[in-house]
């Protein structure tokens, strides 16, 4: 028994032995199934393996002296096989399911980090320091890889899983000004290009908290220095600027109107938008007609190799594209999507319903009483009806017969509707609401060489608003109601447009750029008020036009060092205005070091056209703007001068980016920048922005943080305003604002979640209210409003969160690209007011003290402020979303 045992430790000992010592190997491209046998009879391992697993893989390794377990990781390496060793005797080979390369620069050869690799949609990576790259999942095979990366041109390969890991050289882009500073510079797909602008491509954009789809007006918020103050769409604020001073264009096509649903949600199809680019200052020459924000929206340009296409739902619309080559020079895009809640009204569509159907809460004074207000019309969802429906559609045709010439051909159609009535005291409300946009472009890029470059557009744009209220109520006292009141709202724009623009490189280092500029814009807007029991009609609107011709320069100067200074000018004249004003801009950024810049940008802009805001005929009160054209009379010329600066710090997976700015807004009125209270006169003011943006991004691994923060000091002044200070917080000064998101890729799925904080917007408070008696024997609340915006709303906070899942359907020969996904909004359901609305009159009072309604020959002192109404706007309660995108 022991000779036993022992004969059986000298085995064991000599085979262990014998499988540690040094292999002597030498191979040049030889087959891998020669190596392996080599291997056996040099080692005694026995190798276990599929032969169509090593067919066509070779091996080279120069002479050396290795052990076994040294060598089979090399094997690994050069075939993409997985060795096993399960005994001291045996190896098993497997094939792995692993798509991998290394990402190189095509001059130099140098390897290329951080560069971005989509395998298909929902499955993406980036290379490490080294430009190495992989991906391992079962369901990989043959597989079309593009690779992006900013500065160089997309490339698309095909790698095959389980293959040796091949070298991708990229060819820089030769135009130097498409460099990116900062790539990812709030999360995946948002980068910080050099000219201070940023970039959005939405096939590249990560998962966001609270979002399902990537929707452009949505991510761009967590830029700091954006936001809104309604938790809407398109109540875009850019530093301190009100919505309607943001220029944006989709495919060239100026838009005046960019949301359905009272904003709410984004007329941008997600699957139309590719991509986007957002200038908060430093703006371009070539930009004009408004004074805060630029967002300059692409549905792209490609010609794709293969038709592609989706269909995707979520818990308010249903949304397809195709994208099909009709040639190898000609494609055909399409895009179209509908809501269906009036339909099937989901839990998503219910607490946007609630928000915006919610138009009163507990009113208080200064002092903290209730105010009980005799003539509050109070509605909310259970004490009215809607009939609610978007719908959009988008085409695109681009022709590219050479390398040097690009033509695109859009068109776009959105419609929103709303019906809506509610019972209010004797009385029925009705009110019908109808926004839509047309608009077409066509655009023609050539590029004869590297020096010159040449860009000519068309655009056609038509907006379209009309707006009805109807009241009915028994007004002769016989019990029979009918229609007592009319009132319309409607408002129509079609505006054309014809841009050419040079650019021409002078040196390497120098570019010069001249453009024109001619624009066409006609306005309608008409307000009127019907009795038709006394047969009264009160009619108010504007009729014009106007004509805008401009020209405009750049110049731009590269330092060796990747700095540039950029200097412009836009000479334009406006008919209505029947003056010519001269625009200059500069813009300039200098790298201190591989990971510190800074920068400064000046500019002065103009606008000729703005949005009144008026309530007196409305019943909803919410999309209640108007577009004005500027006429240097009642609704002055906007004019803005801003200054800027700050420092930018890039270093690996860190950024960090703070510019501080400072801005002057001239021909304001209390019109167009919503004063609720009753001002009787319209007063023209300025507006002064003090303003600090604060980014902080870090990545670590498949993990992401970002931290967002905007100081604000936004500060009105009016001089001829009696009743107030010269001198007092703007409509939309928003003090301080913070954001912090998170986000998580684990294989396929994708985590998100964020914490947003800013405060209360400035209200005017209530000093006093009391109750008296009218000549009809009616109560009536007298008011004593305190000064202009010296209260506060509430601090407003939310968290959100967002999760998605990437899978495959199979479908006999092919595999299609699925993704589920859910948000939740407001996940703590916190619900506070936004907005405050004060709707009241002036009107005399007899010797009695009691208010007369319509008496004449009083002057402004002996009237009486009654309140009628307040209405209050407030956040979204806790919202649920979910979608199903399916693509091929």
């Amino acid at each position: 028994m022991n000779q036993r045992i022992l004969l059986a430790l000298v085995l064991l000992f000599s085979i262990v032995c014998h499988a540690q010592e040094k292999l002597s190997i030498s191979y040049d491209n030889t087959p891998l199934k020669e190596v392996l046998t080599d291997i056996e009879s040099k080692s005694g391992v026995l190798f276990s393996y599929a032969q169509e697993f090593v067919v066509d893989k070779s091996i080279s390794l120069s002479p050396q002296e290795i052990s076994i377990d040294d060598l089979l990781p090399l094997l690994a390496t050069q075939t993409g096989l997985i060795f096993e060793k399960v005994s001291t005797q045996q190896i098993i080979i497997t094939q792995r399911k692993v798509i991998c390369g290394y990402v190189v620069d095509s001059d130099t050869k140098a390897t290329l980090p951080f560069v971005t690799i989509f395998i298909n949609e929902g499955l993406n990576t980036t290379t490490d320091d080294n430009g190495y790259f992989s991906i391992e999942d079962t369901s990989l095979s043959t597989e079309n890889v593009r690779i992006s990366f900013i500065g160089y041109d997309d490339k698309e390969v095909e790698i095959t899983a389980g293959n040796p890991c091949p070298t991708i050289a990229l060819d820089p882009i030769s135009s130097a000004l498409d460099e990116v500073v900062v790539l990812g510079y709030v999360t995946s797909g948002i980068d910080r290009n050099r000219d201070g602008s940023i970039g959005m491509d939405t096939d590249k954009l990560g998962i966001l908290p609270g979002l399902v789809t990537p929707d452009i007006a949505q991510s761009i918020q967590l830029i700091p220095g954006i936001s809104t103050l309604d938790e809407s769409a398109t109540g875009i604020q850019i530093r301190g600027g009100s919505p309607d001073q943001n220029l944006i264009l989709y495919d060239e096509i100026k838009l005046y109107n960019t949301g359905y649903f009272y904003g709410m949600f984004s007329l941008f199809n997600p699957f139309a938008t590719k991509k986007a680019t957002i200038f908060r200052s430093g703006t371009s020459a070539s930009y004009g007609d408004r004074i805060s924000g630029i967002i300059d929206i692409s549905s792209g340009d490609l010609i794709p190799k293969k038709t592609e296409g989706g269909i995707e739902i979520d818990g308010l619309s249903v949304n397809g594209y195709v994208k099909t080559p009709l040639s190898e020079k000609v494609a055909l895009y399409a895009f179209a999507r509908r809501s269906y809640s009036n339909i099937l009204e989901t839990p998503t569509y219910n607490s946007y319903e609630d928000k915006i159907f919610t138009n009163f809460g507990v009113a208080r004074d200064i002092n903290g009483n209730v105010l009980e207000l005799e003539t509050d019309d109070d509605f909310d969802p259970d004490s009215s009806n809607n009939d609610f429906y978007f719908t959009d559609v988008n085409a695109k045709v681009v022709v590219k017969p050479n390398d040097k010439n690009s033509i695109s051909v859009s068109g776009l159609y959105t419609r929103n509707r709303l019906d809506f009535d509610f019972t209010g005291g004797d009385e029925l409300v009705i009110d019908s609401l109808i926004t839509q946009n047309k608009g077409a472009s066509v655009n023609w890029k050539y590029t004869s060489n590297d020096i010159y470059q040449q860009k000519l557009s068309a655009y056609y744009s038509e907006y379209n608003s009309f707006y009805e209220n109807d009241e009915i109520k028994d007004e002769t006292g016989d019990g029979v109601p009918e229609l007592a009141e009319i009132n319309i709202r409607q408002n129509d724009i079609i505006d054309l447009g014809l841009k050419f623009t040079s650019g021409i490189a002078i040196k390497d280092t120098q570019k010069l750029t001249l453009g024109y500029e001619l624009s066409y814009t006609d306005l309608d807007v008409v307000i009127s008020k019907e009795n038709p029991v006394d047969a009264e009609f009160e009619s108010s609107g504007q009729d014009d036009e106007n004509i805008q011709n401009a020209l405009f320069s750049e110049y731009t100067f590269s330092f060796t060092n990747k700095g540039f200074i950029n200097a412009g000018v836009r000479f334009v004249h406006y008919s209505s205005l029947d003056e010519f004003l001269i625009e200059p801009r500069l813009n300039f950024e200098y790298p201190l070091s591989d990971r510190f810049r800074i920068k400064t940008a000046l500019e002065r802009r103009n606008q000729p056209i703005s949005q009144l805001v008026e309530f007196n005929h409305t019943e909803l009160r919410l999309e209640n703007e108007l577009w004005r054209l500027s006429d240097d009379d009642q609704f002055p010329l906007l004019s803005s001068n801003q200054i800027s600066g700050g420092v930018l710090y890039h270093y690996k997976n860190l950024n960090i980016d703070v510019d501080a700015y400072y801005k002057e807004l001239d021909g304001l009125t209390t019109f167009t920048n919503g004063f609720s209270n009753p001002l009787e006169n319209l007063e023209e003011g300025e507006s002064t922005i003090k303003g600090l943006d604060v980014l902080l991004k870090y990545r670590w691994n498949n993990y992401k943080i970002w931290a967002g923060y905007t100081y604000n000091d936004i500060t009105f002044q009016f001089p001829n305003l009696a009743e107030t200070a010269f001198e007092f917080p703007g409509n939309n000064d928003i003090t301080h604002s913070f954001r912090i998101s998170n986000t998580l890729q684990l294989e396929k799925w994708q985590f998100s979640l964020g914490w947003q904080f800013r405060s209360g917007k400035p209200i005017t408070p209530v000093n006093s209210y009391t109750i008296q008696i009218d000549a009809d024997g009616e109560n009536a609340g007298v008011v004593n409003f305190g000064s202009v915006n010296s209260d506060r709303l509430p601090d407003f906070h939310r968290l959100d969160a967002s999760v998605l899942y990437d899978f495959d359907i199979s479908t006999g020969n092919n595999t299609l690209k699925a993704q589920v996904g859910l948000s939740f909004l407001n996940i703590y359901d916190r619900v506070k007011p936004l907005n405050l609305i004060y709707k009241a009159e002036r009107k005399p009072l007899d010797d009695g003290g009691i208010a007369v309604p319509g008496t004449d020959g009083s002057t402004p002192e002996e009237l009486e402020v009654i309140l009628e109404q307040v209405i209050q706007r407030f956040s979204l309660g806790f919202t649920p979303n979910a979608v199903l995108r399916v693509s091929f």
